[in-house]
């Protein structure tokens, strides 16, 4: 039987490439944004897994509002880029 956090680093290696192969392949910001997001959360299950697996628990709940914060302003960030953006070229194709 697997340990679940192997099973985790193994999920989050797997998301990570799926992020950035969608960061490489389209040239749709909200594609683009999309992938991040997708790269972030991966990164988040690693250290999860990681510190799962080798027995360092970290404090989740600390942990957790941490993350959640930093994911909400990455968000936050990203869409008023991409407003400002589009104000400025009127497409959302990043060339």
């Amino acid at each position: 039987m697997m340990d679940l956090g192997l099973l985790g680093i193994i999920i989050s290696g797997l998301l990570i490439g799926i992020g950035i192969y969608g960061l490489s392949s389209t040239s749709n910001i909200i594609r683009v944004l999309l992938s991040s997001e997708i790269v972030l959360n991966a990164s988040i299950l690693f250290v999860f897994s990681y510190s799962s697996v080798v027995g360092m628990v970290y404090k989740p709940v600390i942990f957790s509002l941490f993350s959640i914060g930093m994911a909400l302003t990455e968000v936050v960030v990203a869409f008023a880029a991409v407003i400002l953006y589009y104000r400025q070229k009127d497409k959302l194709e990043v060339e």
